[in-house]
């Protein structure tokens, strides 16, 4: 894997750390293997941003998640991720030693479902107070350090409240398995994804409580859990050689070819077409051994 440094565009230092916005320019498919020291809240910037999964391959390789556009890397947590090409744009509050250690107090011993609800945090008062960052990081004319500061300030609030949130035991708000069983049948329709609203109405709860309890139960995100079973759906389609790749897009709910390829690739790390040849090649060899 190759490390990929950002490229500073703005940067304010404050009493509790900095605000900054950094960019890539990823060539290709890329997969990065990190480890953060610092306790940051980033969130991409569109359209400059890109769909991602990630893992904690410590913990457990095989469980990848999706990573949102508004994320936290557990700072001593190794991710694994993987992201399109392109241009990545991210506007970051980056905690200095002092708050970020009473922070990470909050959560001394995170575990995967921990690590995993940062990588896509839900929370809109986060994403407002960085957005309100942004435009005053990019403000040339008149740039106030001192507001700045106090947004800051703000993130540090409401990142405190998300984790203790996202720590505190769900153990009387998962799914119940009658609901986790609509929302599996209606995954195994044929046809476009449902709508996170039309599987919270399955369930009889609101799309905040389904977000919630749906990871609860499962430590993912609904969004993650749709993309992977069409996935899923889709690999059993190709092993099996007889649809062109296009029709098994259309099968699995996916509107166009090319954003098939993007979560195919993102998710198994191959090409819907090399997962069908490798297959393929698998297929064949297990005959040529079967006595």
């Amino acid at each position: 894997m190759i490390e990929y440094a950002p490229t500073p565009l703005f940067r304010v230092e404050t009493p509790l750390g900095r605000a900054e916005i950094v960019e890539w320019r990823w060539p290709a498919m890329f997969e990065f293997l990190r480890r953060e020291d610092e306790l940051m809240v980033e969130m991409s910037v569109p359209p400059t941003s890109a769909d991602a999964s990630a893992c904690f391959p410590e913990l457990d390789k095989q469980r990848r998640c999706f990573m949102g556009t508004l994320f936290t890397r557990w700072p001593g947590a190794l991710v694994s991720g993987r992201a399109e090409a392109g241009h990545i744009r991210v506007v970051r509050c980056v905690f200095g030693p002092e708050r970020a250690a009473r922070l990470m107090a909050l959560r001394p011993e995170p575990d995967l479902a921990f690590l995993q609800s940062m990588l896509s945090l839900g929370s809109e008062t986060l994403r407002t107070l960085l957005e309100l960052i942004r435009r005053e990081l990019q403000n040339t004319t008149d740039c106030s350090e001192a507001a700045i500061a106090a947004l800051m300030e703000l993130v540090a609030v409401e990142m405190a409240r998300v984790i203790r949130r996202e720590a505190a035991p769900a153990i009387s708000a998962r799914l119940a398995p009658w609901q986790f069983r609509r929302i599996r049948e209606r995954l195994d329709q044929p046809g476009s994804p449902p709508a996170v609203a039309e599987l919270a109405a399955l369930c009889g709860i609101s799309p905040r409580h389904l977000h919630r309890q749906f990871h609860a139960l499962t430590g993912r995100t609904v969004a993650d859990y749709i993309e992977t079973t069409r996935i899923e759906q889709a690999k059993a389609l190709l092993e099996r050689g007889a649809q062109p790749i296009k029709a098994v897009a259309q099968a699995c709910g996916f509107s166009h070819p090319n954003s098939f390829t993007r979560a195919f690739r993102r998710t198994t790390g191959q090409t819907p077409l090399a997962f069908r040849q490798s297959s393929g090649r698998q297929a064949t060899h297990r005959e040529r051994i079967t006595p």
